[in-house]
Formats: C-alpha cells, sequence, structure tokens
C-alpha cells in the first residue's frame, strides 16, 4: 500500500506546500505536482510484478510467443494487427518481458500525460479522480486496451481542433490495437455539438428511459455488436450501479456549477462526453463490454471537473469551492478504503518486480 500511499500524498502535498521561493508560483507548483504523479505513476506501471493486474501474465505469453514468430505468422494470428506490430517490434529491441511491460507504460503515459498537462486546472482534484475511475487500475492490467485509450486521447486533440483526416488515422489505428476503439467515433460530433442547460429538459427522460429500459436496449444492441465483432453480448449481470450514481452526480454538478457565459468550447465539448460516459454506463450492470467501451470517455472525467470549477458562477461559487474539497477528501479515502479491501483487476496489494508473488 505505501507505493500508493507516495503516489497520490507527495503530489497533493506539493501542490498546497506553502514555498518560501517566490519565484515558485501557483502555476509552476501545479505542473510539478502533476508532473510528479505521472512520473510515479509510470514507475510503479513499469516496475510492477507480473501477477499485478488480471492480464500482465497473459501479455508476457503473447509477448514471449511473438519474440519467436515471423512477421507473415503474427498477422495470420490476429487482427488487431496494430497491438501484434507493436509488441513484434518491442520485441526487435528486447526479449525480457520486464522491458516489455516497462516501455507500454511509458507508451501509454507518454500519451495520456500531454493533455492533462495542459488542462492542469487543479492537480489534486485530477489525481484523485484518476485514481477512482476504473482506467487507473486498467493501466495496471489491460494494457492493448489502455495503448487504445492513449490513442484516443491523440484522437481527441485532433477533435478539439476541427483536424478531421488526422482524427479519422488516429481512430483506425486505436481499432487496430483494440476493437472497442470504434467507440471513437462518436467523439468528434459529441465533442462539436454545444449541449447546454436548455437540453436538459429533454437528456433527463432519455436518460431515465433508458435506464428503464437497458436490457431491451442492450439486447438489441448487443445482437449488432455480436454481428460485426467477436464480443459475446449475452446479459451477465455485473451488479455496476455505483459508479452510475457517481456520473449522474458528476454531471449536475457540470450543469449546476457554470456560468454558461463563462464556459469554453472545450469544456463544454468535455461535458459532453460525461454524458455518453453516463449512458454508456447504464448498460455496465448488463456486461462488462459496456465499461470496456466507456474506458474512452471515462479518462476525461478527472480533466472536466476543475474546469467546470474554474467557469463557476457567482452564484454557486461557495458550492463549487466546497465542492471541490469535499471530493479531494472524499476520493482519497476512497482509494485507500477501497484499496484496503482488496479493489480489482488483482492491482493491490502492490509489489514490485523483484518481489516475491503472493
Amino acid at each position: 500500500m505505501f507505493p500508493f500511499v507516495i503516489l497520490l500524498l507527495v503530489p497533493i502535498c506539493i501542490q498546497h506546500l506553502v514555498l518560501g521561493n517566490k519565484k515558485i508560483n501557483y502555476e509552476k507548483k501545479n505542473g510539478i505536482a502533476l508532473a510528479v504523479f505521472f512520473v510515479i505513476f509510470a514507475v510503479l506501471v513499469m516496475l510492477r510484478h507480473e501477477s499485478i493486474g488480471n492480464d500482465t501474465r497473459n501479455y508476457i505469453r503473447t509477448f514471449e510467443k511473438y519474440c519467436d514468430m515471423h512477421w507473415g505468422g503474427i498477422a495470420a494470428r490476429t487482427s488487431e494487427l496494430g497491438f501484434a506490430c507493436f509488441v513484434k517490434t518491442v520485441s526487435l529491441v528486447t526479449k525480457t518481458p520486464q522491458v516489455f511491460l516497462a516501455i507500454t507504460a511509458l507508451v501509454t503515459t507518454a500519451m495520456i500525460y500531454p493533455t492533462y498537462k495542459r488542462l492542469n486546472a487543479d492537480p489534486s482534484l485530477i489525481i484523485v479522480i484518476f485514481s477512482v475511475m476504473s482506467t487507473f487500475v486498467m493501466t495496471f492490467s489491460g494494457i492493448r486496451q489502455m495503448l487504445a485509450v492513449g490513442i484516443g486521447i491523440v484522437a481527441y486533440e485532433f477533435t478539439r481542433r476541427k483536424k478531421l483526416i488526422p482524427f479519422v488515422i488516429a481512430v483506425a489505428i486505436a481499432m487496430t490495437f483494440h476493437v472497442s476503439a470504434f467507440m471513437l467515433a462518436f467523439m468528434y460530433p459529441l465533442y462539436h455539438v454545444k449541449i447546454t442547460k436548455k437540453w436538459l429538459l429533454f437528456i433527463v427522460p432519455v436518460l431515465v428511459l433508458m435506464f428503464v429500459f437497458n436490457n431491451q436496449i442492450f439486447a438489441v444492441l448487443g445482437a449488432l455488436l455480436e454481428q460485426y465483432t467477436q464480443y459475446d453480448a449475452s446479459i451477465t449481470r455485473t451488479g455496476a450501479y455505483t459508479m452510475i450514481i457517481l456520473f449522474a452526480l458528476f454531471a449536475v454538478f457540470a450543469f449546476l456549477i457554470p456560468d454558461e457565459k463563462r464556459i469554453n468550447r472545450e469544456t463544454i465539448g468535455l461535458r459532453n462526453f460525461l454524458l455518453f460516459a453516463l449512458v454508456l454506463q447504464m448498460f455496465a450492470p448488463l456486461h462488462t463490454i459496456a465499461m470496456r467501451m466507456n474506458y474512452y470517455y471515462i479518462i476525461f472525467i478527472p480533466l472536466l471537473l476543475p474546469q467546470v470549477i474554474e467557469c463557476r458562477s457567482e452564484r454557486w461559487k461557495q458550492v463549487a469551492v466546497l465542492g471541490r474539497h469535499v471530493m479531494v477528501l472524499f476520493f482519497l479515502a476512497y482509494f485507500f478504503v477501497n484499496a484496503y479491501g482488496g479493489g480489482n483487476l488483482n492491482v493491490f496489494p502492490y509489489r514490485f518486480f523483484w518481489e516475491a508473488a503472493a
């Protein structure tokens, strides 16, 4: 547990530390805090034991298998050629599985960090929300999907700059890593539609109906998914209701707090992603595939909430400030309580690669 204590508390302390050097201003402290978090995070993912993460050993076996295969043989054995080519390329550099894990961690972090750095309004809030999102533990386990999520963030940068062709290319590449990345195709139109508070009169009833009839809707969508992919979309109850409530509360906060005259284009786009994440999460209790498809939008939620607080209206100023402090303390406590209970994907307790497996 100690590595995660360092991961979360050191950056938070850096942000709130009162330094005597006046040259280190607020923005610099924020930048240092977030950079320290991502450096420690990358190191933990790089140096994890192969028993950390449900799928880590499977990926090591894939790496070892691809080391001895020719390019043609690899292409014939998989439909997700991007990941296969990535693994084979790494195998030309190293045959050591731990180095392979380290390289994948560095590549994933390198794709995520620049966008987080650019939108670093409140590192403590970003860090604690990032740590309780499912993408956090998935980074320790789902190498292939998190590489696709990283490419999705690159696609986001093309989206906000209205570069459609590079966006399409990025999505196509992401799909060669993980077929679920076809969900990124919704990103471009989602970002550019301007959903305001006036839309809630229509959106809220639709969300309620989707939740009530999620079984029927999922049955139809699942049939289409099975037809065009290798996924089995049979309904399997997961009991994943907590995140639906959390995302709904985030959505209320994101629409209630801002001054619509101050809110910028990017914050509106990120808020649209949150609404879409809420929609996808409504199907998570029926199948884990819904969560897998949601990773591409969940990764943006930690960036949205600080932006919402930044453009708060005078009416909700005190609520926004109090809400920020409550969220930091609550999610920090939630992370450690959840980790102490074992969490999921076999990430807790953490072990370095040189330690003996439990």
